[in-house]
């Protein structure tokens, strides 16, 4: 009787495992379940790599184009590029970088953010790597001016949600 005692107390405690281990998973997997879904105009992926861009309009004079584009370059590190492009050289170009993060079942929030500013020039680019938290989406938006003699031209560009795991 001692015996099967101690045999259901090792089953019981395999179970609980188990069940310990498959629960430990769903935690993980639970950003996964909103993998389509829309935030903010930003489309939930589980792709490796998104890219957004801004095209000036036709009476645009002084901006041209401007990008962003996040990698995810594994182990937790996503790849950041952006980019500000004018069709003549300018008295001052702006580049603003935003990295945002969401959990898939909310809005993005923001995680991280770079400011890059270049003098009588025609373009300005970042590249840069940086460790994220696994588990989340992440997205970026750009802003991007050019000002020439006091006239001011600006966009904005965003990325579709790339999953982090």
């Amino acid at each position: 009787m001692k015996k099967v005692i101690n045999l259901k107390n090792l089953l019981f405690c395999a179970m609980l495992i188990v069940a310990m281990s498959l629960n430990t998973v769903d935690v993980h997997a639970d950003a996964l379940d909103y993998l389509g879904s829309i935030i903010d105009g930003s489309e939930l992926t589980n792709d490796l790599e998104a890219f957004g861009d801004y095209q000036s309009v036709a009476r645009s004079t002084y901006l041209h184009q401007g990008f962003v584009r996040i990698t995810n370059n594994g182990n937790g590190y996503v790849g950041i590029t952006g980019g500000t492009e004018c069709n003549v050289s300018c008295n001052t170009v702006k580049l603003n970088v935003y990295l945002e993060r969401s959990s898939g079942d909310g809005n993005f929030y923001s995680y991280q953010k770079w400011d890059k500013v270049s003098y009588n020039t025609n373009s300005l680019y970042m590249s840069t790597q940086v460790k994220v938290e696994k588990g989340y989406y992440y997205r970026l938006r750009g802003y991007h001016s050019c000002t020439k003699n006091g006239v001011l031209e600006n966009g904005g560009s965003s990325t579709n949600g790339i999953y982090i795991g």
